[in-house]
């Protein structure tokens, strides 16, 4: 049965890509590029293809912009997740079903997160089949970093961020906002324009209540008070 590895630039798909590799298995990668990335998932995925010498399969459902302007600016969110569907698992699924042969589709969950198994079968595609070898091998977090790093190709974004999805991820913590502030301040920067666009484009149409990446703070206070901080704790230089 032909294989799978969607790859993402992550530890876990990096590492069930490795440990595949390893094993001698024969298979080709995927990578849904949503248009959010950061540009450490690029220098990633590249590296793990030149080291493992698989073929590498780049698909798209439009870039985030494109989509987000479709969409008037309704920024996705909990209750309207169309990002991970539309930019991810439809170019993923229509570019696999294409093929007239049976698939395994290699999925990067680990041992330790066991409710995110779904199964074997995919529903709505005849062809395409989940496995889980990651699971399989019993390989937890800790395992699959570890690997990464005997490669050298653990994502550098894990320094500052605890995952490597899109840079305006709704689900990301403050400290992930904070961090994008600091090490990438023209994404930050994005986002929080795309932001206010949103909540523009709502009081245009009437709405109540307009929701921004996060219910509790807007990425602009954020910034201001992150600036506020470091203003207040800045060190300055006693003139002599």
């Amino acid at each position: 049965m032909r294989k799978s590895v969607s790859v993402s630039g992550g530890a876990d798909s990096t590492a069930l890509a490795l440990l595949m590799w390893e094993r001698g298995e024969d298979f080709e990668l995927i990578f849904a590029d949503t248009g959010a990335e950061f540009p450490e998932n690029y220098y990633i995925i590249t590296r793990l293809q030149a080291t493992i010498q698989k073929p590498l399969h780049v698909v798209s459902g439009g870039g985030f912009y494109q989509w987000l302007i479709k969409k008037n600016y309704m920024l996705p969110g909990p209750r309207k997740r169309w990002c991970t569907r539309i930019l991810k698992q439809q170019p993923i699924d229509h570019f696999l079903a294409s093929f007239d042969e049976e698939i395994e589709v290699c999925q990067g969950i680990r041992a330790d997160e066991p409710r995110r198994v779904r199964g074997i079968s995919r529903p709505g595609y005849k062809n395409l089949y989940n496995s889980y070898p990651l699971v399989n091998a019993g390989m937890d977090k800790k395992d699959v970093f570890e690997l990464c790093k005997k490669y050298d190709l653990l994502n550098p974004v894990y320094t500052w961020r605890s995952n490597v999805s899109c840079f305006c991820c709704f689900f990301q913590r403050k400290s992930d906002w904070l961090g994008l502030l600091k090490y990438h301040p023209e994404l930050f920067k994005l986002a929080e324009q795309w932001e206010k666009q949103s909540y523009l484009m709502g009081k245009k149409k009437g709405l109540q209540r307009v929701f921004g990446w996060n219910q509790s703070y807007t990425l602009e206070r954020l910034r201001l008070a992150e600036q506020s901080m470091a203003d207040l704790f800045e060190i300055k230089e006693v003139q002599t």
